[in-house]
């Protein structure tokens, strides 16, 4: 028998989980950098605002953004997330992943605990625009009927929305 190529690679379930796995994993890689783009961009155009005029309150968001979403790694996350969004057959629903996901990541509107959540948030929805052709106003404004904030967090966020329209202004500008 000549053909000694008994099994095709694409007849191995395995190759298929690894491919999905590593679709999720360069997603994931995508968003941190997306996220590390966005906290710079933020940084200089909020330049005036106390979180980053503050040297305390910079560094201690420069460090949560360093370890952001850091617990889609772990066993609580990770399958759960890929299965998900990157499944192999019929996808499965986030449930408790999501739920371990806002506990332990209060950078989301369910779980802001204190006003640099905010600005991180804002630092997340602004790397999600990056990926979706928009902005995180956009994205606001677009989801403000599920979103639910103080009036102290919306000040900390329109604040933050004014000086990157600002900076992107004067960017267009130059």
């Amino acid at each position: 028998m000549a053909d000694t190529d008994y099994i095709k690679p694409d007849q191995m379930e395995g190759f298929k989980y690894v491919a999905k796995f590593r679709e999720y994993l360069d997603y994931l890689e995508e968003h941190l950098e997306n996220v590390r783009r966005a906290f710079n961009q933020l940084t200089v155009a909020c330049k005036d605002l106390w979180w980053v005029k503050n040297d305390v309150t910079w560094y201690i968001l420069k460090q949560q953004v360093c370890v952001h979403d850091i617990s889609k790694f772990s066993k609580e996350e990770f399958v759960e997330y890929q299965r998900a969004f990157f499944p192999v057959g019929a996808t499965k629903p986030l449930k408790k992943a999501w739920e371990h996901h806002k506990k332990y990541n209060t950078h989301h509107h369910e779980s802001l605990e204190d006003e640099l959540d905010v600005v991180h948030m804002v630092i997340d929805w602004t790397a999600m625009g990056y990926k979706f052709g928009d902005t995180a106003q956009e994205y606001y404004e677009r989801n403000k009927d599920k979103i639910t904030l103080t009036d102290k967090q919306k000040k900390i966020m329109y604040e933050i929305f004014d000086r990157v329209q600002k900076a992107h202004i004067h960017e267009h500008n130059t």
